[in-house]
Parts: C-alpha cells; structure tokens; sequence
C-alpha cells in the first residue's frame, strides 16, 4: 500500500512470518530546501494474525513516526 501523509510518501507492507503478519514503512519526502530525497525505513513491527491487522497497524505507526519526528513538515 502506497499512500500521501501530509508531505510524507509512506509505502508499507506485510509478509508472513511464522504463521503471523508482520508490516514494515518506508517513510519519505523530499526536501523543500535543497530539493533532497530523506527517507526512513522501519524494522519489523509486532506480528499479527491477519495481514489487515498488521497493515493497519503499520499505516498507524508510520503516520504517529512522522507527526513525533518532523512536525515541521506536517503543518
């Protein structure tokens, strides 16, 4: 799933791992001062019995990472 968080770009995923689900985020934006590409890429996150569980639960940690780490560029 590729989605638009503000001005963030955020692609996650899941893959199935021991019988459970687990989402990883790619996080990233470019920079509105030098024209930079900036991303960042979360390690595996708690695992879940349904891949819409473990999707929605990566979608939500990558929109709370980016409000807590760069609220500048979500105003």
């Amino acid at each position: 799933m590729i989605f638009i968080y503000r001005t963030f770009n955020i692609e996650c995923f899941v893959r199935l791992t021991n019988g459970n689900y687990v989402g990883q985020a790619t996080i990233s934006r470019v920079s509105s001062s030098n024209g930079k590409r900036n991303s960042y890429e979360t390690g595996f996150l708690p695992s879940f019995a349904t891949e819409a569980k473990a999707l929605g639960y990566t979608r939500n940690f990558a929109e709370m990472w980016c409000d807590e780490n760069f609220l500048d560029g979500c105003t």
